[in-house]
């Protein structure tokens, strides 16, 4: 909205009552987007008076409308500079900047419309809307402050302001404000008016008490509110965990009880209701890894015996002691009365719910698969499940098999597994999903090709399925299969437009997958493009809360508002931002270490050309790339033409879509500095997710490719608070301390930084960094991957001990060597490795293939049909 100012005797002479009316108008037209009626208002004002500033200004406005940006900037700027004490004037320079989301400079523009119209509160009602934006938190609070001065009458003002102390952690102040206005509406029918918002008011104030560290002080004033709050279940929830916070243990595991009648299936409430029981105030809602004594186990136990009596119907009741459960005929009784059931049904999820069960290390894991081949032996045999003499049906054992597949496979064991599938698939060959666990086999054994063939399988049983297309897609972009997966995802994208959909669409798992894969093949520009992607979808989600901020506390949803601004605060630390951002930062250092693929293959081909016969092929190439470009823009423009509305018809405007002018992100990978562009992108890691372990390494490795020694020491001492033993940890530290100690240029008062942080990086307990290494290698024992950074550095730092360093690797252990160990260790004794050595490659190759039949990289990936049964045949 734009404000027609109040006259004032030091702004220039008004507009006759005649252009006055037209400038009325021409504010009119803006707020109901009649454009071009308005720009046709501005013309006859300016016909008479041409150095009417707020006219020329609004007409910039207009015209940005219309997008056309650079004659809108140039009319606002120069309507400023007719009349500099316009608040019309600075306010419409500043809607400029806002439209293009350059917000500190309409801040400065929305100041300067208030230097010369201070109290006008549409200005300060946008101004504070962009300083909440920006977390300017400060400054927003003094705005709401000066606006509920001004608006007392109005609700928003004073919630506005109360969220404004709320966010700067004012507990005691927004209390007071909503108190206060709580006493401006005694005596009013708001309450009996509105009862959700008001509601809603109390609900917020209860939350700031808790906020504020006053427990019980909100737990009084729940208990006077409870017949004013409409969300009935809200209200036990906020009551019950008070209760427990207040060490109430009776009372709260009362109010849990109640609520879990309501839904026996909500796992908070359990936790909950756990802690009541163990008499704790901290709730635990997953117990694999917490350490579990008997009488715990005990109580637990005796909790949900009663549970499942008061709740037969409930799956959480009967789920959640197989994660306390330690006693194994508990366990197993457990299992067997939850799981059986499912498998009857033949419900494909099952293991996704089951599968917390297998981790590594854990009781349940042998357990689980005890269980399972006892199963198999007694329905192979009797044709029932053990000490049962009821028979089952024949597809009882076929989804015993998928169940002890997919644990096979989360166990590592893919021959065992893909036996199992294989017998399901030859019992069952129409059940699509079976084709779909054996993808998923071969995805986690290595052999990514035949994983992307078997989902490929799975999907042309199926053509409208959405679901198993994705899956196909995702699975052909980890094989690298790129063109395949953009023809087959684009069966299910509008008129087959595969990029600009996607885009669209937000679809960030497609871009972040397509764009590692880019990376793998050496394509930098394309994989710059598809992370960039990501990036620019956070920014939009970034951008989609400036209208909350009204609407939120216009309709009295404070706790959600409160929530989502937290959420928007914590946003860049999801981990798909996190994976986009580490992508762009790990291409960017690849295209200074390795040149383009395409660039070396095409100084190869031009190899034995005369120079003659390469400005001939130069040219020929810049007439077909001109060609093709003619083409496009006259398809582009019949295109237009038929979206169209019909001549005489009423209807919006066709938007014409603008052309990517770098649909390959070549100008992307053909930077100036691509370090200083990945240092961007690492600021804002640091910033957003600092307690990420890949963060912290990879800001060392940069920081050490740019020469910023102390930026890089920093992240090594984060790293090593987060996980000091991971081997990625110890690899900072070696090539660290290792390139500062053999760097001639390295400034004095660096190397004295260095020298006093030696300690902490564990040197000065170690007379050499071959001794570190040494005693790195004795804390990890039989780790095969701290074994390979053993190994690996030892080549760094002793060249002369290869021989050593490529017989530990020759000695793993690869029974818990994970196949991304296994290929790692392979790498580095291949060509281009620093262990390069064919004898050796090829043994370890013979037997990471023994551990791995069927990773590629180690020969495996043969032909694996099912014996019996033809693919094609399947699909029929």
């Amino acid at each position: 909205d734009v404000c027609v100012r109040r006259r004032g005797a030091a702004m220039g002479p008004p507009l006759p009552a005649k252009e006055a009316s037209l400038f009325k108008s021409i504010v009119k037209h803006y707020e109901l987007k009649s454009y071009k009626k308005g720009l046709r208002a501005a013309d006859q004002v300016l016909k008479k008076f041409p150095e009417h500033g707020e006219t020329m200004a609004m007409k910039g406005l207009l015209l940005n409308c219309m997008d056309k940006k650079q004659e809108a900037y140039e009319l606002a700027r120069q309507g400023v500079k007719l009349d500099i004490k316009s608040q019309v004037c600075w306010h419409v320079y500043g809607l400029l900047y806002r439209s293009d989301r350059d917000y500190m400079q309409a801040i400065k523009c929305y100041r300067g419309a208030l230097r010369y119209d201070p109290d006008n509160v549409k200005i300060l009602r946008d101004l504070s809307m962009l300083q909440v934006q920006l977390r300017l938190l400060p400054d927003f609070l003094d705005t709401r402050q000066k606006l509920l001065a001004l608006k007392p009458t109005n609700r928003m003002h004073w919630f506005t302001f109360a969220a404004a102390h709320h966010l700067l952690k004012h507990y005691g102040q927004a209390i007071g404000v909503v108190e206060a206005y709580e006493k401006s509406i005694e005596g009013s029918d708001e309450p009996t008016r509105e009862p959700y918002e008001y509601s809603e008011m109390l609900m917020y104030k209860n939350q700031l008490y808790e906020e504020g560290g006053r427990t019980q002080q909100a737990l009084d004033h729940l208990d006077r509110v409870k017949d004013k709050v409409v969300d009935g279940v809200s209200w036990k929830q906020k009551r019950a965990q008070l209760l427990l916070q207040l060490h109430r243990f009776d009372e709260a595991r009362d109010v849990y009880l109640e609520l879990l009648k309501r839904n026996p299936e909500q796992f908070g409430w359990h936790a909950g209701l756990q802690a009541a029981e163990l008499r704790t105030s901290m709730p635990t809602e997953r117990w694999l890894t917490a350490k579990v004594t008997p009488a715990t186990e005990a109580t637990l136990r005796d909790l949900y015996e009663d549970l499942q009596k008061r709740f037969p119907r409930s799956q959480a009741c009967k789920r959640l002691p197989l994660d306390f459960a330690r006693d194994p005929a508990y366990f197993a009784s457990t299992f067997n009365e939850y799981v059986q059931p499912f498998v009857r049904k033949g419900v494909p999820s099952l293991f996704a719910d089951l599968k917390p069960l297998c981790e590594e290390g854990s009781f349940s894991r042998v357990a689980f698969g005890e269980l399972l081949a006892g199963w198999l032996v007694s329905l192979e045999g009797a044709g029932t499940f053990p000490g049962s003499s009821e028979r089952e049906p024949p597809s009882t054992i076929m989804w015993v098999r998928v169940l002890a597949a997919q644990y096979y496979d989360c166990c590592g064991e893919a021959s065992k597994a893909l036996e199992q599938i294989n017998l399901a698939i030859r019992h069952t060959p129409t059940c699509l999903d079976l084709y779909l666990f054996k993808a998923r086999v071969y995805k986690h054994a290595g052999d990514l090709r035949s994983a992307a063939r078997w989902m490929d399988e799975a999907r042309k049983m199926d053509l409208a399925d959405r679901y198993l297309n994705t899956k196909a897609t995702r699975y052909m972009l980890r094989a690298d299969q790129v063109a395949q997966a953009e023809s087959t995802i684009a069966l299910f994208t509008k008129d087959g437009d595969t990029g600009s959909n996607l885009l669209d669409m937000q679809c960030m798992w497609y871009e972040l997958e397509c764009g590692a894969s880019y990376l793998r093949i050496s394509d930098y520009g394309r994989a710059l493009k598809n992370f960039m992607h990501v990036e620019k979808h956070f920014n939009d989600f970034a951008e989609d809360q400036f209208d909350f901020h009204t609407y939120c506390i216009r309709k009295m949803t404070l706790r959600a508002y409160i929530g989502m601004v937290r959420l928007e605060d914590s946003m860049l630390g999801h981990k798909f931002y996190v994976t986009a951002a580490c992508g762009i930062i790990e291409t960017y250092m690849r295209i200074v270490n390795k040149p383009q693929a395409d660039s070396v293959a095409a100084e190869e081909a031009g190899d034995g050309m005369s120079a003659a016969e390469r400005k001939k092929q130069e040219s020929k190439r810049r007439k077909a790339e001109a060609k093709a470009k003619a083409e496009a823009d006259v398809q582009a423009k019949k295109d237009l033409d038929a979206k169209a509305p019909a001549k005489g018809k009423k209807g919006p405007p066709v938007k014409e879509k603008l052309p990517d002018e770098d649909p390959d992100g070549k100008a992307l990978a053909q930077v100036e500095a691509p370090l200083n562009k990945a240092a961007v992108y690492m600021r804002t890691l640091l910033l957003h997710a600092p307690g990420e372990l890949r963060v912290q390494v990879l800001a060392c490795e940069l920081a050490m490719a740019r020469s910023k020694w102390l930026l890089a020491l920093r992240a090594l001492r984060k790293a090593l608070g987060i996980c000091p033993d991971d081997p990625r940890t110890h690899r900072c530290i070696v090539r660290f301390l290792h390139a500062t100690k053999t760097n001639a240029a390295l400034p004095k008062a660096v190397a004295k930084v260095v020298a006093r942080q030696e300690e902490e990086l564990g040197l000065a307990r170690h007379r050499s960094l071959c001794m570190l290494n040494e005693a790195y290698l004795s804390r990890a024992q039989t780790n095969a991957a701290a074994q390979l950074a053993y190994a690996e550095m030892l080549a760094l730092i002793s060249p002369e001990a290869a021989a050593k360093a490529r017989q530990v690797l020759l000695d793993l252990d690869l029974a818990s060597a994970s196949l991304a160990v296994c290929k790692e260790a392979a790498q580095l004794l291949g060509v281009d490795g620093v262990l390069a050595d064919t004898a050796a490659a090829a043994q370890f190759r013979h037997k990471a293939h023994a551990r791995y039949p069927h990773a590629t990289v180690f020969g495996g990936g043969a032909n694996d049909d099912v014996p019996g049964c033809d693919a094609a045949d399947l699909r029929a």
